[in-house]
């Protein structure tokens, strides 16, 4: 490993060696599974305490990066981070903004119709093999709901990431563990025979796609995506439960006391997902404190190191605040989509994703984002962006004010959708873009011909608005179009759509 160590006066040094650390482990220097040196070489090598040393450890484990395991033997081991910590707070953040299944499944109809359609164009034989081993397993599992909806998601994902952008597997990613956990509701509210007939036509709208896919038809794909998508929303609530916010805790709660995998739940699982639940069930809120130790430890029957392991979990997941001679309980921490964007840019940093990739996943979705608010929109969403207009055309020939002042159109207009699913994907995808645009303004603006582009993309968003004005929904999704045919050349062809999400944060 090389220190790269710098601006020791004016960043805190653990976050200084969290980010030497970080950028090893997600440049490959410092590959899965991979054991750190111990404490004392590391603290010897970098020059910092082993306070400061432990404190960075507890950075990166927050983020997925690393696992530091306890004991003799123990030590920090380098990990790939996964969707299943972003999905889970994700999910906590929807279920307190009461998103419903309605919109869950508005949001799936927006995002996952145009990928299933590229899948017919990128897979292998591979890939068409592992699709009907997961079809297979969820057809197997039918006559138990846990490891159906788990084979479930797992076929869905699988499509996803078939599609071959990291940015959309990601997203997608999220709302299939939503999804699921409202399919693993709904089927534990019907008797065995209702609970087959779902299992079934859930089956049969995977094999519809299957269908397509031997047949590399794109749009027979996407139709295919789009009627198993209907039919089994349909199928699994009713109208009145559909209107109901979502609850993730049952699907929680079951896997954290899954035994059919053979082994034991480990208890710190158990209380912290029980604790997590709480938050979601809003019986904890932002700011409480929980009880002391002693009182947590006696209510759920466990000793305080467990305790402890629970709590440093839900610490991990950015849920609690855990100060070290605190006597008075850890303190709730509400989620928040910054943190959930933080989460989201670290799994597209660890999967080498570029600018190109991730501009391309936005083209594929913000279309059908764009048509619902263009019926949605209100008066004072139309005069927010009336004056953001304003200031774009007033930037053309200022590049980082041009892409600060657009990515403030893009979040207020995606924020119109009336769906806080989609909301919060446009929320997500801002704050990603807020953090790579400094390095894409950098890069641009060094280009003679960027004020020309800008000319266009400003022309664009005008039409835009007025396609808004007008409720026309063909025409703004059209125009959004037009506007990313003008910013889309750009990053195909430039070195700079070529550069890894990672090199652009910084």
């Amino acid at each position: 490993m090389q220190s790269g160590l710098s601006r020791r006066n004016t960043h805190k040094v653990s976050h200084l060696l969290a980010d030497d650390l970080r950028r090893q482990i997600l440049r490959g220097e410092l590959e899965v599974g991979e054991q750190l040196p111990p404490e004392a070489d590391l603290t010897s090598q970098y020059h910092v305490s082993r306070d400061t040393l432990r404190e960075a450890l507890r950075i990166l484990e927050s983020q997925s990066l690393l696992e530091v395991r306890r004991g003799r033997g123990g030590g920090a081991v380098v990990r790939r981070p996964g969707l299943d910590a972003v999905a889970r707070y994700v999910g906590l953040l929807l279920q307190l903004r009461n998103v419903t299944l309605n919109h869950i499944g508005e949001a799936r109809s927006v995002v996952e119709p145009p990928v299933a359609e590229l899948v017919p164009l990128h897979y292998a034989a591979d890939d068409l093999n592992r699709l009907v081993g997961l079809h297979e397993a969820a057809q197997r599992a039918e006559g138990d709901a846990l490891s159906f909806v788990t084979a479930v998601a797992a076929f869905d994902q699988a499509m996803i990431e078939m599609s071959g952008n990291r940015t959309l597997g990601v997203i997608a990613g999220v709302f299939q563990d939503l999804y699921a956990g409202q399919v693993y509701a709904a089927i534990g509210r019907v008797d065995s025979g209702e609970r087959e007939r779902i299992a079934r036509r859930v089956v049969a709208g995977h094999e519809a796609f299957l269908d397509a896919l031997r047949r590399k038809d794109a749009p027979l794909a996407g139709r295919a995506w789009r009627d198993y998508l209907l039919t089994t929303s349909r199928m699994l609530v009713s109208r009145t439960t559909s209107r109901q916010p979502i609850d993730m805790t049952p699907l929680w709660r079951a896997r954290a006391a899954d035994t059919t995998t053979g082994t034991h739940p480990r208890r710190s699982i158990v209380v912290s997902t029980e604790i997590r639940s709480r938050i979601a069930e809003g019986k904890l809120r932002d700011g409480d404190r929980l009880p002391p130790l002693a009182d947590l430890a006696a209510e759920f029957q466990i000793s305080r190191p467990t305790l402890r392991e629970a709590l440093r979990i839900l610490e991990m997941e950015f849920l609690v605040d855990l100060r070290a001679g605190d006597r008075s309980g850890a303190r709730i921490r509400e989620p928040s989509t910054q943190i959930a964007a933080q989460l989201v840019g670290i799994v597209l940093e660890s999967r080498q994703t570029t600018l190109k990739d991730f501009h391309r996943g936005m083209r594929l979705v913000q279309p059908g984002i764009v048509r619902l608010v263009a019926v949605r929109a209100g008066k004072r969403t139309l005069a927010q962006l009336h004056d953001l207009a304003q200031e774009l055309a007033a930037s053309v020939d200022d590049t980082p004010r041009f892409v600060d002042t657009f990515r403030g159109i893009e979040l207020t207009l995606f924020s119109a959708s009336k769906n806080p699913a989609l909301t919060i994907i446009a929320e997500i995808m801002h704050w990603v873009g807020v953090a790579v645009g400094p390095g894409v303004a950098a890069d641009a603006t060094a280009l003679p011909w960027v004020s020309k582009t800008n000319r266009k993309a400003q022309a664009r968003i005008a039409e835009l608005i007025r396609a808004m004005r007008e409720r026309d929904a063909d025409a703004a999704s059209d125009v959004w179009n037009r506007y990313r045919d003008v910013s889309q050349p750009f990053l195909e062809e430039s070195e700079l759509g070529a550069r890894l999400i990672i090199d652009l944060l910084g």
